[in-house]
């Protein structure tokens, strides 16, 4: 009896659970924001094209660089941004991203010809760069545990809403101003973020920050220029051209060298531990092809119903409209599909869905088989994103949270720039014109089907990946109550605490 006493007295109580932060869903809504107008922004245009082509003389190639001259840099800056992120501050980082972007639109309103819109384009890059990892770390830090699949939820319902809604808002502008009126939607979101970020946002940095590596971040950043340069110069000149064949050559050779590079620096920009789990790779794959075909489809779509069905910008917005709402529908199920099929079962059968709604839009000519289209398209986009997003972040502890991100969100806009550069090329390939010219309707439908059924294969390998790559559900069986409290992480959840795990957590 008194060894038991003894043995009970030497047990201390757990330590008390830290209250979470009562403003955490302000914070979520602020974070939310900013990431909307910059999801916002890859699409915005898309509608608007038609006219940006007759007012600036631009071809198909020259509006592909509009729209690709944001995602690009986007891209190319995320990795560099996260470890500044990381460094100084991510709400530091967040609201100098969000004044910048305001300066870059206000820079866009003003442009004249197609070189000024690319340079603004590219400057408003960089500022989304500068947002994006922030609200993903600032989240994962604000957010206990038990709620973190739910506002990642929330998070991924955004980003995706974004790339939806920037068609329907932009022909609501283009119907009654000029195409550079759908800047002014960005005008307003950035006032909020500056003004409640300044209040709201929580101030986090890694304990431990990475310094700085600006040869890594050129080498990257050459590498992706090459691949969506050759793949948007090959609806003029061809795949098997010289230009071409150098640039991918060119982005082989960077991508190659910056490989070397980061494995021999003792700060490297991406982590290669992390690229070597299968978890890893099947989410941030899965994400980067499902946007990829999902900007591809909407760059498509929005010339498709101007000029092929003969739509106005804001009838052509409008029809887009509803693959927000069947977002909104997807991120809803998706925490019960979830925990229902883990990771794998959710992501691969969300990206199968959009896959198939994006092939049925190859073969309807008729609005109400694409409205079925888009339903499908936009309820798988929404019940693959949270998982393969928590999926992520599960994989490294909370202070590295902004790499990770940093590296998942590159990824990601990547996928949205070599969409626009592979699906756009297609369509300026089979339709055998520029577009700002003209084309018959035929033509354009003809070209409009190849275009959808390449971006329904590239969504389709991202299927394939994650249903090679991701784990499956958690057996209850053993873990008990334990287990109950699980949503997404699965058997990943040992490597939030720890950073690292082993390839039987991806294998289960």
């Amino acid at each position: 009896m008194q060894d038991a006493m003894q043995s009970y007295e030497k047990q201390a109580p757990p330590p008390p659970e830290e209250p979470p932060d009562p403003r955490r869903w302000w914070v979520l809504g602020v974070l939310s924001l900013a990431l909307f107008v910059i999801i916002l922004n890859n699409g915005l245009l898309n509608v608007a094209l038609p006219s940006v082509m007759r007012d600036l003389h631009a071809g198909i190639g020259t509006t592909q660089w509009i729209v690709d001259g944001y995602a690009l840099v986007f891209a190319a800056c995320l990795l560099t941004a996260g470890t500044l992120s990381d460094r100084y501050g991510r709400k530091r980082a967040t609201l100098l991203g969000a004044a910048l972007f305001g300066a870059g639109t206000l820079v866009a309103l003003a442009a004249r010809d197609a070189g000024q819109l690319v340079a603004a384009r590219a400057v408003m890059g960089v500022a989304a760069a500068l947002v994006m990892p922030g609200t993903l770390s600032i989240l994962v830090n604000a957010f206990p545990e038990r709620e973190r699949a739910r506002a990642i939820a929330v998070w991924g319902a955004t980003s995706a809403l974004g790339v939806a809604a920037g068609p329907v808002l932009g022909g609501a502008l283009v119907a009654h101003f000029w195409w550079g009126s759908v800047f002014l939607v960005n005008l307003l979101p950035v006032a909020v973020v500056l003004v409640a970020g300044a209040v709201l946002l929580p101030e986090s940095a890694a304990p431990v920050p990475r310094p700085a590596d600006p040869v890594g971040a050129g080498l990257g950043s050459a590498a992706m220029v090459g691949l969506v340069y050759g793949a948007i110069h090959a609806s003029g000149e061809g795949w098997t051209s010289a230009p071409v064949l150098g640039a991918f050559g060119a982005a082989l050779l960077a991508g190659g060298a910056f490989a070397g590079w980061e494995r021999r620096h003792p700060s490297p920009m991406v982590d290669f531990a992390l690229l070597r789990r299968p978890a890893f790779l099947g989410a941030a794959a899965g994400n980067m092809l499902l946007f990829s075909g999902m900007a591809g489809t909407l760059f498509v779509l929005t010339q498709f119903l101007q000029f092929g069905l003969g739509y106005t910008p804001l009838r052509a917005g409008l029809s887009v409209a509803p693959v927000a709402i069947a977002v909104g529908v997807g991120s809803a199920l998706s925490p019960w599909a979830a925990r229902r099929t883990g990771p794998r079962g959710a992501v691969t059968g969300g990206l199968a869905l959009s896959a198939l709604g994006i092939l049925s839009l190859a073969a309807a000519d008729a609005y109400p088989g694409i409205l079925l289209s888009l339903l499908l398209m936009g309820i798988g986009v929404g019940v693959a994103l949270a998982p393969a997003t928590d999926t992520v972040l599960t994989l490294v502890p909370p202070e590295r949270s902004g790499n990770a991100a940093a590296l998942n969100d590159t990824m990601q806009e990547l996928g949205n720039a070599v969409g626009v550069a592979v699906v756009g090329t297609v369509l300026a390939r089979e339709s055998g014109t520029h577009l700002a010219t003209g084309a018959t309707g035929d033509r354009i439908e003809h070209a409009a089907s190849s275009a959808f059924t390449a971006a329904a294969v590239i969504v389709s390998v991202g299927a394939l990946l994650s249903g090679l790559l991701l784990p499956g559900p958690r057996r209850r069986s053993t873990e008990g109550a334990d287990a109950a409290g699980r949503t997404l992480e699965g058997p990943l959840s040992d490597a939030a605490g720890t950073g690292r795990g082993t390839r039987g957590d991806a294998a289960a």
